[in-house]
């Protein structure tokens, strides 16, 4: 257990030990580069406001990265992909303009949320964990998990009478990817526990992602029950938008990947 450094008797700033009173204060990275500072500031004739800024960006830039790390360790995401990595089709296809709302600092606040489907490697994933990290770089904390360990851990705990526990970690995320629905068979169970996890978001206004290869009006086989499917997706949808990801793999044909948002095949469940 590390002891926090007593505050030293003397304070008289000619004579004070900064360096103890840096580490009191925690300010490590002005504490590391002060001597470093102290050199260009001489060098470059700096003033003593522009002395205090160098140093005090430095902090905060340090900071901002240190927990940008953090929050991407808690997110477990299966790999790093960010917005600047992914290929966008300009004419007529999925541009970035169509997800700005889901890359803006108010996004985590939003509820909007955001379906992405289409078959194996059109890079819905990619795009799922783009957004949520863009999320995490502005401040928010994200998670992300596959539906196959979602409905399956909480369909266990359900079985234990602690759906409600297990749940939580899920609905307190300010910004949570659920990837792949559908892709491996879901428990009897799936569409209650998604539920429990989706409408509580729901009303806390919370985003959800989710990637899938099925199309909307097959989420009801898939879930085992047409209509929590249905109160699922009028959920999701309220406040939020189905993209349709189509075009050649980018495992099989990255040179000829088109990937188009067709308005006319997103799927609104009936009130």
């Amino acid at each position: 257990m590390k002891c926090r450094p007593s505050m030293p008797g003397n304070l008289d700033p000619a004579t004070c030990d900064l360096d103890l009173l840096l580490a009191r204060l925690s300010l490590p990275t002005v504490r590391r580069r002060l001597a470093e500072t102290e050199r260009l500031a001489i060098d470059r004739n700096l003033g003593h406001r522009e002395f205090l800024a160098h140093l005090i960006v430095s902090e905060v830039l340090n900071r901002d990265q240190t927990r940008v790390q953090r929050l991407t360790r808690i997110a477990k995401f299966p790999y790093l992909k960010t917005v600047e990595d992914f290929t966008f089709a300009p004419k007529g296809g999925l541009r970035r303009d169509l997800i700005a709302p889901c890359l803006a600092p108010d996004f985590a606040a939003s509820g909007r949320n955001l379906v992405l489907s289409g078959k194996p490697g059109r890079g819905k994933t990619h795009l799922a964990i783009a957004i949520a990290f863009a999320a995490i770089q502005h401040g928010a904390d994200a998670r992300f998990i596959t539906a196959a360990h979602l409905i399956d851990d909480l369909t266990a705990a359900a079985s234990t009478g602690k759906l409600q526990v297990q749940a939580e970690p899920l609905i307190a995320a300010k910004v949570l990817v659920i990837d792949e629905l559908g892709y491996l068979p879901h428990a009897k169970d799936a569409a209650n526990v998604l539920y429990t996890v989706v409408d509580a978001r729901y009303q806390l206004k919370r985003p959800t992602i989710f990637t899938t290869n099925k199309p909307l009006r097959q989420w009801g086989a898939v879930l085992h029950d047409n209509d929590l499917a249905e109160a699922l997706l009028d959920r999701i949808l309220e406040n939020g938008r189905h993209i349709e990801m189509t075009g050649r793999s980018w495992r099989t044909g990255p040179d000829d990947l088109t990937q188009t948002l067709d308005p006319a095949k997103e799927e609104t469940p009936a009130r």
